[in-house]
C-alpha cells in the first residue's frame, strides 16, 4: 500500500480520489491536494509553539534528499564566460532508524564528471550538507545535473534523486544590501556601530543599508517602538536573536564583529563578485506637502529562476536620527540609515519572470517624527525562497557628514560581545513520509503566511524543540508581545497526494496561559483545494490549549512542558467516503508536484457526464500532450502526465469539459 506522510504547520490542500492499486487486496481511499491550516488567534496572551508535524506512516530507514545548492539560472559578471561552482546536496534522515554507510554521487550526462562522496552517520531527523568537487559552467550553457543517493537499506527510494538542468546567463553588477539589527540598550551596539556607519559611508555607492531596532536586551528603543510589527517581521523574517547582528544581502550573517574589517569586507567582496539578473533604480518626489512618490524602475536582462518567488520591497529610511540625550542605556545618539516603513507591506511586490522593464510607484506620507531632509527610500528585490537579495538600490546619493570609525584598542575583547534575545529547505518527500521539523529554511518551498495585519505572525526559532524528533527548532507565535487583540494568522503547507485513510496526522504543540488573557489555536483539513475548511480536527484555547503551568512572563517550553497531537486520517475525517461523490460544479486543480521531474498529478472534477479533453501546451501555443479526449461521469479524477521527454520551462495544461475550460501553468524542472 502506498503511503506517504507530510510535516508541516500550515494549509494543506485535499482531493479525495478513490484507487485500485495492483497487489492490494481491497480498494483503498487516498486523498491528493491536501491541506491543513493551522489557525491562531491573538488574545495577547503567551507564546504558542509548534513542532514535528507530520502525516502517514514513518519508514525505518529513509534518506531524503532535500535540495542542491545550484539553482536553474544562475548569472555572471559582464565580461565573464565561465565560472567553477562547489555544488553542495542537503540530506535529512526521516526514517525512524539511524543511517550510515549511505553515499551521494553527482553526475553530468554526457560528460566525464562523476562525483562520490560519503554521507556522515545520521540519527533521525537530522540533517547533513555534503559538497562535491567542484564544477565549471560556461555562459549560455546549460548542464544537466543528477543527484542521487546510494543506500542499500533506504526504503523509500522515491526521495532519493534530483535532476536539474542548470544554467549561467549573462548578468549585471549588483549592490550589497546590507540588513542591520541593533537596539539603544545594547552596549556592544555603540561600540561597534561607528565601525559599520563608515564603512557603509566609505562604499556609499555600492552599499545599501538598513537599520531595524529591536526590542532587547530591553524594551523602550524609540525607533522600534515606532514601528513594531513590521520591525518584528524584519527580525523574525532571519530569525535574528542576537545584536549587534548584520544581514548581507540576506544569505550571509555576521554577529557583531563589526570592528574587524575583514567581517565586513569578505561578505560585501563575495556578494558583488556574483552577477545579478537584473538592475533597480529608484527616484523620490515631493508632492502635496508631505507626500513622497517614489518611481522604482526594474529591468530584468536575464530570465529569472522558476524555483524563486522574487519580490520588490520598498522602505522608507531615515537617514540621520539624532537625538539631544541619549534615548537608551548604551549613550548612543546619533543612528543613521534608520528603518521607518515598508510599503505596500513588509511582504513586498511580486515582479515578473521574464526579461523586460517595468515601472512602479508608491506614495507615502512623511510621518511627524520624521526629518523630511533626512527621508529617504531604499528598495531591493528578494527571493522568498532562498531569501537571496538579487539586487538593491536607493534614492540617496549622498551622504550626511563624515563618519570615521573609532579607533579600536583591543578588537577581540568586542567582536564577540554580543547581546542576545532572552527568548531568542524543510524536509519534503513525494512518496511515503512527509516530515517537516522546522530545522531548515522557514516558510518551507510550497508554503505561505498569511498575515492580514502585517504584524507578528509563525516564525522559526532556535529555543525549543518538540519531543517527537531530535532538533533543534520549531515554530513560535509569540502572542506574549501581540498587542493587537483579535488578530488571525494562517500558516499554510503545499499540497500533498496519495494520503491513506489510516495514516495518522501528529504535531507537537506547548503553550502557557498569560493570567487574564485567552489565546487559541485551530487546525483545519480541506478536502476541495483550500477553497474551504469543513473538518476541524484541533481547536483548543486559553487553559485547555495550556501544556505548562500558566505564566506571566514569555513562555519558552522546557522538555517536559510539551503535548503531542496525534489522530487517525480516517477518524478525523469523518464522513470522507461521501465527500465529492457528485461534484457541484467543474474544477481543474493545480498540478501536484510543482514543479516536477518528470511526473505530476492533475485533478479535476466533473459535475456530469460529459466529454473531457485534456492538453498540454508550452509557451508558444505549440501542443505538447493530450492526455485525455473521452466521455467521463460526473465525479474526482486525477490523471498523470510524464514530461520525460520535455525541456526545463512553464507549460500550460488546459481541462475542456462540455462548455466549462480552465487553464493552470506548471513547471518542468530537469
Amino acid at each position: 500500500m502506498n503511503k506517504k506522510i507530510f510535516t508541516t504547520l500550515a494549509i494543506i490542500c485535499l482531493f479525495a480520489v478513490s484507487f485500485t492499486f495492483p497487489g492490494d487486496r481491497t480498494e483503498t481511499q487516498l486523498l491528493n491536494n491536501v491541506v491543513v491550516q493551522f489557525v491562531t488567534t491573538n488574545g495577547y496572551g503567551n507564546n504558542l509553539f509548534i513542532d514535528n508535524f507530520n502525516i502517514g506512516s514513518q519508514y525505518l530507514n529513509d534518506l531524503a534528499l532535500n535540495s542542491l545548492n545550484i539553482t536553474d539560472k544562475n548569472y555572471l559578471l559582464p565580461g565573464q564566460t565561465s565560472t567553477k561552482v562547489q555544488p553542495a546536496a542537503f540530506i535529512t534522515n526521516t526514517g525512524r532508524n539511524a543511517s550510515s554507510g549511505a553515499t551521494i554521487t553527482l553526475i553530468v550526462p554526457g560528460t566525464s564528471y562523476n562525483n562520490t562522496q560519503s554521507i556522515p552517520a545520521l540519527n533521525m531527523g537530522y540533517t547533513a550538507n555534503v559538497t562535491f568537487d567542484s564544477l565549471e559552467f560556461s555562459l549560455n550553457t546549460p548542464k544537466n545535473v543528477k543527484v542521487y543517493i546510494n543506500w542499500a537499506a533506504d526504503q523509500n527510494k522515491s526521495n532519493d534523486s534530483l535532476f536539474r538542468e542548470c544554467v549561467f546567463l549573462p548578468g549585471v553588477k549588483r549592490k550589497v544590501l546590507f540588513e542591520a539589527y541593533t537596539s539603544t540598550t545594547c552596549a556592544p551596539c555603540a561600540s561597534q556601530n561607528p565601525s559599520l556607519d563608515a564603512f557603509v559611508q566609505a562604499r556609499f555607492d555600492t552599499v545599501v543599508a538598513i537599520k531595524y531596532h529591536v526590542w532587547w536586551p530591553s524594551p523602550g528603543d524609540p525607533m522600534h517602538m515606532a514601528n513594531v510589527n513590521q520591525t518584528s517581521v524584519r527580525t523574525y523574517y532571519y530569525s535574528i536573536t542576537s545584536v549587534p547582528c548584520l544581514q548581507v544581502d540576506g544569505v550571509i550573517q555576521q554577529v557583531s564583529g563589526y570592528t574587524t574589517l575583514s567581517n565586513l569586507l569578505n561578505p560585501y567582496n563575495a556578494r558583488l563578485s556574483k552577477g545579478s539578473p537584473l538592475t533597480v533604480s529608484v527616484t523620490d518626489t515631493r508632492i502635496a506637502g508631505d507626500t513622497i512618490k517614489s518611481n522604482v524602475t526594474l529591468t530584468v536582462v536575464s530570465p529569472l529562476s522558476n524555483l524563486a518567488d522574487y519580490r520588490l520591497r520598498v522602505m522608507a529610511i531615515e537617514r540621520k536620527i539624532t537625538y539631544p540625550t541619549a534615548p537608551g542605556s548604551n549613550g548612543e545618539t546619533i543612528f543613521y540609515d534608520v528603518f521607518r516603513k515598508s510599503y505596500p507591506s513588509t511582504y513586498g511586490t511580486s515582479i515578473p519572470l521574464t526579461p523586460g522593464t517595468y515601472n512602479y510607484e508608491f506614495k507615502y506620507k512623511r510621518e511627524s517624527n520624521w526629518v523630511d531632509s533626512m527621508i529617504y527610500t531604499a528598495v531591493f528585490i528578494q527571493d522568498e525562497v532562498s531569501k537571496d537579495v538579487v539586487n538593491c538600490a536607493k534614492a540617496r546619493n549622498y551622504y550626511v557628514d563624515n563618519v570615521k570609525a573609532p579607533v579600536v584598542q583591543n578588537t577581540a575583547d568586542i567582536k564577540n560581545e554580543v547581546c542576545l534575545n532572552p527568548e531568542s529547505p524543510v524536509m519534503q518527500t513525494d512518496a511515503g513520509f512527509f516530515y517537516e521539523g522546522f530545522e531548515n529554511m522557514f516558510p518551507a518551498p510550497g508554503w505561505s503566511i498569511i498575515n492580514p495585519d502585517d504584524g507578528i505572525t509563525y516564525m522559526k526559532v532556535t529555543t525549543a524543540n518538540g519531543p517527537s524528533y531530535v532538533g533543534s527548532s520549531s515554530l513560535r507565535m509569540r502572542f506574549f508581545n501581540y498587542t493587537d487583540i483579535g488578530q488571525v494568522d494562517y500558516l499554510n503547507t503545499k499540497a500533498y497526494n496519495d494520503i491513506d485513510l489510516n495514516d495518522s496526522l501528529k504535531f507537537d504543540w506547548a503553550y502557557a496561559v498569560r493570567p487574564g488573557f485567552t489565546d487559541r489555536m485551530q487546525v483545519k483539513v480541506s478536502t476541495n483545494g483550500g477553497t474551504t475548511y469543513p473538518f476541524i480536527v484541533f481547536d483548543k484555547s486559553g487553559a485547555a490549549l495550556a501544556t505548562a503551568p500558566s505564566n506571566a512572563s514569555a513562555f519558552t517550553p522546557t522538555a517536559g512542558q510539551w503535548l503531542t497531537f496525534k489522530g487517525r486520517i480516517g477518524d478525523i475525517l469523518v464522513g470522507m467516503n461521501n465527500i465529492e461523490e457528485t461534484p457541484l460544479t467543474y474544477s481543474l486543480g493545480q498540478n501536484y508536484p510543482n514543479p516536477f521531474n518528470p511526473v505530476t498529478n492533475i485533478s479535476y472534477t466533473l459535475k456530469d457526464r460529459t466529454n473531457v479533453t485534456i492538453r498540454v501546451y508550452d509557451l508558444t501555443g505549440k501542443e505538447v500532450a493530450v492526455l485525455m479526449n473521452e466521455v467521463k461521469s460526473a465525479g474526482n479524477y486525477t490523471v498523470k502526465f510524464d514530461g520525460i521527454n520535455l525541456a526545463s520551462g512553464v507549460y500550460i495544461y488546459t481541462l475542456k469539459a462540455g462548455d466549462f475550460s480552465a487553464s493552470k501553468k506548471m513547471i518542468m524542472l530537469r
